[in-house]
């Protein structure tokens, strides 16, 4: 078990946040939609049983939500278990350093907004959050400053065992997984600019 994170574009006209406020059923089946996205096949929500009425009530709005803008399906990307470790290079507060301005919408990026309701949660207990327009614009715009190379300095063992980050990499991996993090760091840069071309809002699922 560990956590990992996962983010996707919705329309900011989109009803699923009603739906799985004011429905319990679908709130709790809420964290599913991230899937449907990216494989909205009845299929997959039969087998495990007969069909969840909340959830199938979620599922034909991600299937509008796909026939009117089918490039929500590749409007999606994960940072996998490297959350904390992108955070923590972003960061300068993550660091227990002095904050900067861009501290704040770092950690929003990386965790979400708001959190949807109390009931809306993924399977080990997390809140789903919600990222706002244009709170999502705002970030696009402020990764799209960021020169990741020079952070890699703050990439050591030492600093981020001593901050105690999440899945912190071993020494003899540092070379590896920082090329791995700044793969993950353009994918998710990529994903925000997208995401704010559109206008969309985010949806944030750490599980």
């Amino acid at each position: 078990m560990g956590f990992e994170t996962y983010y996707q574009a919705i329309p900011a006209s989109s009803e699923l946040l009603d739906v799985a406020r004011q429905d319990l059923e679908a709130g709790e089946y809420f964290w599913s939609v991230l899937f449907m996205f990216r494989a909205p096949r009845i299929e997959h929500l039969l087998s495990g049983g007969p069909p969840i009425p909340g959830q199938v009530k979620l599922w034909h709005l991600v299937v509008e939500h796909l026939r009117t803008r089918p490039d929500l399906g590749g409007l999606n990307t994960t940072l996998d278990r490297h959350w904390d470790r992108l955070h923590f290079v972003l960061s300068a507060e993550r660091r227990d350093e002095s904050g900067t301005d861009e501290d704040p919408l770092i950690k929003l990026a990386i965790r979400g907004e708001d959190e949807i309701a109390e009931h809306v949660r993924g399977g080990q207990g997390v809140p789903l959050r919600y990222t706002r327009p244009e709170t999502v614009g705002r970030i696009a715009h402020m990764l799209d400053g960021v020169r990741f190379e020079s952070l890699r300095r703050h990439f050591t063992a030492v600093a981020m065992d001593e901050g105690s980050v999440y899945k912190h990499p071993h020494p003899a991996q540092l070379d590896d997984d920082w090329h791995a993090l700044q793969e993950y760091f353009e994918r998710f840069r990529v994903f925000y600019g997208s995401a704010a071309k559109h206008a969309d809002g985010v949806l944030v699922h750490r599980d």
